[in-house]
């Protein structure tokens, strides 16, 4: 008997723990495009300020 009520004690505390949640693939998606429209927003200011560079060289 003392078995049985270790074993569902220990069941009802592990059932109610916090459990880690695991990102779904639609989150993924959006972190990775959001990075990649990082990425490509620096690329753009990149090329801008070298623009402005040679048009001030001229």
């Amino acid at each position: 008997m003392r078995l049985f009520f270790l074993l569902f004690s220990l069941f009802i505390l592990t059932a109610c723990m916090d459990t880690a949640e695991v990102p779904s693939s639609t989150e993924e998606k959006r972190s990775t495009q959001i990075q990649s429209n990082k990425t490509d927003a620096q690329k753009a200011r990149d090329e801008y300020k070298k623009l402005q560079l040679q048009r001030g060289i001229e």
